[in-house]
């Protein structure tokens, strides 16, 4: 967005209204998320209980900067939800005073250029300690059209990303509900007639071995913990694939990490998954008959029952670091109910699933809060 360059000390004032801290009362303080994510809200605790910096009141309609994380977004706008909050020396608050609407400069400082230039500002050589001063931030210039273009574009904004939220809340809440659901499906079924049987007499290990050129590309997949599927890597020289074992693999079959599958990196492989390869940290399960459903069996194992099945076959001394074995996941019996029953199962989680990754897919969401902020300050919005 076009605009005369003005320098911020000359449109914003650093607000200190310091707080004298009582050992004995309560008070409630702010944090601001990085990523544009906003202003949160920390239980209320005891003077005594509150770091050696010192304290600030928060004011609604301020910008708050956090000192340490600006430089990764930790910018905000104070509201009447605020009032009454303290925030430590880690958070400079501005009031406007010349021509500028808050609001537009915090949404300047969460697209690439804006949080360029606070980056520039911030001092310090590690990634995670930058420290941004009052004085270099009031330094900074920034390109600031006349106040009602800031307004109308803020306003487009906070309309477009109340939206926005809206239908991540609505995902969030199918997700719950998918979870939900399984639970409650798993739990019915396994109180009806089931058979106990072992793993290893249901499925088998089906994979095979790939001989990597390191001239050739490849295409590697991944997988996403808490039953969040497949990831698909994008195509990769032999001689920067990791020094492991690499395998082909068939599709519709029971996919597993072996170092998280005790977190849920279980899944079904696809069409989509075709010509791709995975290291030996996968294993692959086609059923050996129709009697059962690997989809079901994806399902079952990412439920309370499966996964604690398969956390009792990864062990390991620490949470990261806890492998699944061949043999001990062939050897987890589990209760199978019939086949009509794991179909049925497996056909409403699956639908639901499928809605998630259209209407609700969680990488287009995420892209499209900075690909909203970009079209705002390019003049598209």
């Amino acid at each position: 967005m076009i605009g005369r360059e003005v320098r911020l000390g000359d449109v914003l004032a650093l607000e200190r209204i310091p707080v004298d801290i009582d050992l004995d009362a309560e008070y409630r303080q702010i944090g601001i998320r990085s990523f544009g994510n906003g202003i949160f809200h920390r239980d209320p605790c005891s003077g005594s209980e509150l770091s050696k910096l010192k304290y600030y009141e928060v004011n609604p309609d301020r910008l708050i900067v956090s000192n340490i994380m600006a430089w990764e977004g930790a910018i905000g706008v104070s509201t009447d939800s605020e009032k009454g909050f303290v925030g430590s020396a880690r958070f400079l608050s501005y009031q406007a005073i010349g021509d500028v609407d808050i609001r537009y400069l915090n949404y300047y400082f969460q697209t690439s250029a804006g949080r360029a230039l606070i980056r520039s500002a911030s001092t310090g050589t590690v990634a995670r300690n930058q420290t941004l001063s009052p004085n270099a931030l009031e330094r900074v210039t920034v390109p600031l059209p006349g106040y009602d273009e800031q307004r109308r574009i803020a306003d487009k904004l906070n309309a477009s990303l109340v939206c926005l939220g809206a239908v991540e809340a609505l995902r969030a809440r199918m997700l719950n509900l998918q979870g939900s659901l399984r639970e409650s499906l798993i739990h019915s079924a396994l109180s009806e007639d089931t058979s106990l049987v072992r793993v290893g007499n249901i499925v088998t290990l089906t994979r095979s071995e790939v001989e990597i050129k390191p001239d050739w590309l490849y295409k590697a997949i991944g997988m996403r913990s808490f039953g969040k599927g497949i990831i698909r890597y994008a195509p990769t020289r032999g001689d920067e694939l990791s020094k492991l074992r690499y395998f082909r693999f068939p599709q519709d079959a029971l996919a597993l990490s072996n170092i998280k599958a005790w977190e849920g990196a279980i899944g079904v492989t696809g069409e989509t998954e075709a010509g791709y390869v995975a290291s030996n940290r996968f294993l692959f399960y086609l059923p050996v008959d129709d009697r059962a459903n690997v989809s079901y069996l994806r399902h079952y194992f990412l439920s309370r029952p499966g996964l604690a099945q398969i956390c009792a076959k990864s062990p390991g001394g620490a949470d990261r670091n806890r492998t699944l074995g061949i043999k001990g996941f062939e050897a987890i019996e589990l209760p199978l109910p019939s086949r009509r029953v794991q179909d049925r199962i497996a056909s409403t989680l699956d639908a639901l699933s499928a809605r998630l990754e259209t209407a609700y897919e969680q990488r287009s969401l995420s892209a499209l809060r900075p690909a909203l902020l970009e079209a705002a300050f390019s003049g598209r919005l």
